[in-house]
């Protein structure tokens, strides 16, 4: 995990607003209180612990958890609020690939063509009635599925083909993959719901995908910093042996 200090405070808090929420049911008065604070409070110490991060990825991940939970807290706590709240994610994203994307080789034709193809899928039948109601909204939204698709193929081009420093494969990128595959579908959840599609249980997978994401990404930033620390240290110790 990223470390004990982000993990047990954040699962505490998540656990929490499930019982208090009855479920994941938005039944009570403070439900859209409970659903921001778990990420709202990993910002927090994420930033003031920092895990291993240091310098500009501790605070651009920080930043990234934080515009995230302000988008959350929109997205539910306001009418309408769709829109507002991608606006919101959108940046927490770009905050993240600030900290990832510097380091890739070279994309994954594949896996970027199959996230166009959705993308393209989720555009045609979920925004483009929003567009036709509000071109404005519509814009927001297709913008901010492309910054998502884009963050899921460059993590996952990451993991696929190593960095600049790692070899193909390497947990820490699985982990960042893992969380941005979790967050499209969340989120694709969340507008096909939006859109009236019947989706069982939808509010239960939506968090729990989006809950399990943020995290996610967060632990593979944390561990790439820590196995880059490890590599200077190695690397520190063979000159000083030479």
């Amino acid at each position: 995990m990223a470390s004990p200090l982000l993990a047990f405070p954040y699962v505490a808090l998540v656990a929490l607003f499930y019982r208090q929420s009855d479920g994941f049911d938005n039944t009570t008065s403070l439900y859209d209180f409970w659903k921001t604070l778990p990420v709202l409070m990993l910002s927090v110490l994420c930033y003031v612990i920092g895990a291993g991060l240091r310098g500009r990825e501790r605070t651009f991940t920080a930043l990234g958890l934080f515009f995230g939970a302000i988008g959350d807290y929109i997205i539910g706590g306001t009418d309408n609020g769709l829109a507002a709240g991608a606006v919101a994610f959108g940046i927490g994203h770009i905050f993240y690939l600030l900290t990832f994307a510097h380091r890739i080789q070279r994309l994954n034709i594949k896996l970027t063509l199959a996230l166009m193809l959705m993308n393209g899928a989720i555009v045609a039948l979920f925004i483009h009635p929003i567009f036709r109601e509000s071109c404005l909204s519509g814009a927001i939204l297709g913008s901010y599925s492309m910054i998502l698709s884009f963050c899921c193929a460059v993590s996952g081009s990451l993991y696929r083909h190593g960095t600049t420093d790692e070899s193909p494969r390497e947990f820490n990128n699985f982990l960042r993959f893992a969380g941005y595959t979790l967050f499209c579908a969340s989120d694709s959840m969340l507008i096909a719901r939006q859109q009236g599609v019947p989706i069982p249980l939808a509010e239960k997978f939506i968090l729990a995908t989006y809950f399990t994401a943020q995290y996610l990404i967060v632990w593979g930033t944390c561990l790439t910093h820590r196995m880059a620390a490890e590599r200077e240290s190695r690397a520190m110790h063979a000159k000083m042996g030479k």
